[in-house]
């Protein structure tokens, strides 16, 4: 190799006499000045293709630039130490592939870029220590500073400034953006974008995060935008999965007023400091390091952020208390889809799915509708009832007029000593008085209301059906104003009436209702 360099040199000096050339008795050669091509016939490099041009800084390999059968391509100093192990492998920079170990198709640029790889293949590294610590895992691709920097895994892609930086064993991530999915450390299958998109857990799986600081607190979950954001839309309702074909246990056990009646709806406004604190990393190196990059941040960012979050909390919103409707859903033992509580133990936001609302509120209206069907069918038979009992009242009140046109006129004597003609029936009617019942209708107990003179001898509450049957007679013992209270569970549902009867004198008659 040493008389390939110093033929080199020789030409180099022949060609165009700039450089001094010395030989020492070793024979290496010193070259001072400098080494001009003239003609692009002439070169710098070897006569053979199968041997690489190398560069050194003593003794050390700087740079190997590859051959016939030699595919992997290094510059710079410690770069790919051993460059004829493993092929097609390209290391450009300090220290980049620096250990690499007969593997494959890598591509490290960027000081210590992939420095720790032995059995990796196919990965990408480019940015200062991007992949620094992967060793064997494979097909990973990073780009910017740090990315992936602790990852021994496979199939991950992290572009951004310490982007997926804490991974480790997890697979198959995806993050785009400064510090996307920074916490993450063991979970797989997960994807990240935006900056600080990230996750609260070191090992979340599938799930997708979008937006400026948005974060996800549990496995298989979506969340799009941080506790900022006050508007999210298109010009569709978001369709769910429900084909009959994909669905099994099918029942129609679903609460309807059970569950719906628990409910307590309410007015609040967010507390965004309280949402911010149950979305930090369970890793407070991490907590740290993200409050130095927000406190690092220009007065201007800080405004639009602080102004932006005044905005969110002066919003009143109108909706539920998760745990309250969870406590609701759990007191009548519904399991319901509509509440999403958090996993890891309990850290990260309680959430509501309004639109799972609907299913029970349509059951509260099957049965409402249900129940108001029996209503109806009771007033149609109440109405048809109300002729046959209009027709009694009128018989009774024909007897009454009767009862009164017999009634024997009693001469009573006043003081004055002159005679004076009283109509008992008619002064015994003038006196007493019959209240409506309440309530009515009435499925349990309701109170009739009425008053008796002192002067009534004897009187009595009677009760009929509507054959005008006599089916309970109570003996009113209260003189002035008093009641009585009638017990449902003594009469069967339907229209009875009832009057009231003081000294063998029919005062008046009302109907009441007794419902099932």
């Amino acid at each position: 190799m040493k008389k390939i360099i110093f033929i080199l040199v020789i030409f180099a000096y022949v060609a165009n006499g700039l450089a001094q050339v010395e030989v020492d008795s070793i024979g290496d050669a010193y070259v001072t000045g400098n080494i001009l091509l003239e003609s692009t016939s002439n070169f710098l490099g070897t006569i053979s293709n199968s041997d690489p041009l190398t560069f050194k800084v003593s003794s050390s390999l700087v740079g190997f630039t590859g051959c016939s059968g030699k595919t992997n391509v290094s510059f710079g100093y410690g770069a790919l130490s051993n460059p004829l192990a493993g092929t097609g492998n390209v290391a450009i920079g300090s220290q980049a592939l620096r250990i690499n170990s007969n593997t494959n198709n890598n591509t490290a640029v960027g000081y210590a870029a992939l420095g720790n790889n032995t059995s990796g293949m196919d990965n990408t590294a480019s940015g200062n220590c991007a992949l620094y610590n992967n060793s064997s895992g494979m097909r990973n691709t990073a780009n910017g500073l740090f990315a992936l920097y602790s990852n021994k895994a496979s199939y991950n892609t992290a572009v951004g400034y310490f982007a997926l930086q804490s991974n480790t064993t997890g697979n198959a991530n995806t993050a785009l953006g400064q510090h996307a999915l920074q916490s993450n450390v063991a979970g797989s299958s997960n994807t990240a974008v935006g900056y600080g998109a990230d996750v609260i857990g070191s090992s979340l799986t599938n799930i997708t995060v979008i937006g400026n600081g948005a974060k996800v607190s549990g496995s298989n979950q979506v969340v799009i935008g941080n506790s900022s954001i006050t508007h999210i839309g298109g010009y569709v309702a978001w369709t769910s999965i429900s084909d009959g074909r994909t669905k099994k246990n099918i029942r129609p056990e679903v609460p309807g007023l059970t569950f719906i009646n628990r409910l307590q709806p309410v007015m609040y406004n967010f507390d965004l400091d309280a949402i911010d604190e149950l979305l930090k990393s369970e890793d407070p190196e991490i907590n740290h390091f993200r409050d130095s990059v927000l406190m690092a941040r220009s007065p201007e960012e800080k405004e639009m952020d602080a102004k932006a979050k005044e905005n969110k909390e002066k919003q009143v919103y109108s909706g539920f208390i998760a745990q309250d409707v969870e406590a609701a859903a759990q007191s009548v033992g519904y399991d319901f889809s509509g509440v999403d509580a958090p996993e890891n133990g309990g850290k990260g936001p309680y959430g509501l799915r309004y639109a799972e609302f609907v299913v029970p509120l349509v059951k509260a209206v099957q049965e409402l509708s249900e129940q108001n069907g029996r209503l109806l069918e009771q007033v149609n038979e109440f109405i048809e009832t109300a002729k046959v009992q209009q027709g009694i009242i009128d018989e009774l009140k024909q007897k009454v007029e009767k009862l009164e046109e017999n009634t024997p006129v009693v001469n009573l004597r006043s003081d004055t000593g002159e005679n004076t003609v009283m109509d008992l029936p008619d002064a015994v009617v003038v006196q007493c008085k019959l209240y409506q019942n309440a309530p009515n209708p009435f499925n349990q107990n309701t109170e009739i209301r009425f008053y008796v003179p002192e002067n009534v001898k004897v009187a009595k509450l009677c009760i009929y059906n509507l054959q005008g049957a006599q089916v309970k007679q109570i003996v009113i013992m209260q003189r002035g104003e008093g009641s009585q209270w009638i017990s449902g569970s003594e009469l069967t549902a339907g229209m009875y009436l009832y009057a009231l009867i003081a000294d063998g004198k029919e005062v008046a008659v009302k109907r009441m209702v007794l419902t099932e």
